[in-house]
């Protein structure tokens, strides 16, 4: 009897836990029902805690995420939908949103935003209008969220400027080459300014062409102007002139950034975010490095344009589920995760950011930057040719540097020509 009665009570026993594994297995599926994919454009995007806390605050929706680079995003995510294995969310550049909407590969997020600023009005209030800027098309739909923007700076090596006795602020460009070429006469390895020359997209000399008073039409440069013309000459005359290095037109932008940061360059137009690794040769600190706005031509009199260009996180046609997407998209706009980025790598575009001690003390040119940073404009694009802009940019940058004697307005009627025919 007592063998008996062990086995049906070990019978028992068994059924029930079998049931309470099939429940709780039951109960991990129902609470894993929910998916997220999210592609960053760079690893020092990720946050910190990679979505631990977005699971422990909804731990019903399985969040996974990928690097997959800014500039091979667009080739990858067509493939992807095609295949259908393209994430709900994926990080981009700025100038590709409105082709990619209307290619119907993302989608009009313009009623969820409206909903995370119901339900989140707190973070919401903390994001700048380039926030949602960066995010949107023309007609102001609005897409994600560009948590991260950056702009592009005259930055120079104050130490240098001194010995030459020049004093910033530059402002002109006049008396940019006027520095530049002084810089470059004192002998040694030493150049005025350092230069991208190929192999890297024109967003360091777009925003000198606005800034200088340049004009944009329907997202395309129009250089064969005055301004252009002046535009074109800026660089050749640092070429000509000795102040930028004979190699230039074979270096990119690490090649630039080196010749600064190793003190064989006096200046280069460059991105805060660079500024963290400036920081870490030549503390801030210590003053011998700064920046100030592009400059503008001499005697100009339209405003200068101070531009920028966002990495906006966007919602594609692949998402189903779009509160799981607005969630992720208010957790990643966080002060404390824009933060962490911040202070690595992008300059982020919520504001409470800004004023956070953490993040001066590690930025402590952040204040400096601030003013120049608040009224930043996006810089405009082509709504469905902006890569084809930016091919035939590239070239005339690469041939102004090489070619650095030609005749300044017959490039700019050149190229202005092959703008316009890529743009119609």
């Amino acid at each position: 009897m007592i063998t008996s009665f062990m086995t049906r009570a070990g019978v028992r026993s068994a059924i029930a836990v079998a049931i309470a594994c099939t429940t709780l297995a039951a109960g991990q599926a129902e609470a894993q029902d929910r998916s997220l994919k999210v592609w960053f454009g760079r690893q020092n995007f990720i946050p910190e805690d990679e979505f631990a806390k977005f699971r422990e605050e909804n731990p019903d929706i399985d969040v996974k995420f990928e690097v997959v680079r800014l500039e091979d995003v667009n080739s990858q995510l067509i493939l992807a939908l095609r295949s259908g294995n393209a994430p709900d969310i994926v990080q981009i550049h700025t100038r590709d949103v409105e082709q990619l909407a209307r290619g119907g590969v993302v989608k009009d997020f313009t009623h969820m935003i409206d909903e995370m600023k119901t339900r989140f009005p707190e973070t919401y209030a903390q994001l700048a209008p380039l926030a949602w800027e960066g995010a949107s098309d023309s007609a102001g739909a609005i897409y994600g969220v560009a948590l991260y923007a950056q702009s592009i700076y005259l930055t120079y090596r104050t130490d240098l400027l001194k010995q030459v006795g020049i004093t910033p602020p530059l402002k002109t460009t006049d008396r940019v080459l006027e520095a530049a070429k002084a810089i470059g006469e004192l002998g040694g390895e030493t150049r005025g300014f350092s230069l991208n020359g190929c192999c890297v997209s024109p967003t360091w000399e777009l925003p000198l062409f606005l800034s200088m008073g340049g004009q944009m039409e329907n997202g395309v440069p129009q250089i064969d102007s005055e301004i252009g013309r002046e535009w074109i000459s800026f660089y050749q005359e640092l070429m000509q002139s000795g102040a930028a290095h004979p190699d230039t037109p074979s270096w990119d932008s690490g090649q630039m950034r080196a010749a600064f940061i190793g003190g064989r360059a006096a200046m280069m137009n460059e991105g805060e975010h660079i500024y963290v690794e400036v920081h870490k040769q030549m503390p801030y600190e210590d003053g011998n490095w700064a920046f100030e706005a592009l400059p503008t031509r001499p005697g100009q009199t339209e405003p200068q344009v101070q531009s920028g260009f966002a990495f906006p996180f966007i919602v594609t046609t692949a998402n189903e589920d779009e509160e799981a997407a607005m969630l992720a998209l208010e957790y990643l706009s966080r002060p404390d995760y824009a933060k962490q980025v911040a202070i690595r790598y992008q300059p982020t575009t919520n504001m409470a950011v800004a004023s956070d001690a953490e993040y001066l003390a590690a930025k402590p040119w952040a204040e400096d930057v601030s003013p120049l940073s608040s009224n930043l404009v996006s810089l405009p694009t082509h709504p469905t040719k902006a890569i084809q802009v930016y091919d035939v940019i590239e070239e005339l940058r690469d041939r102004m540097v090489a070619d650095n004697k030609a005749d300044p307005a017959a490039l700019a009627t050149e190229f202005q020509k092959k703008l316009d025919a890529v743009a119609n």
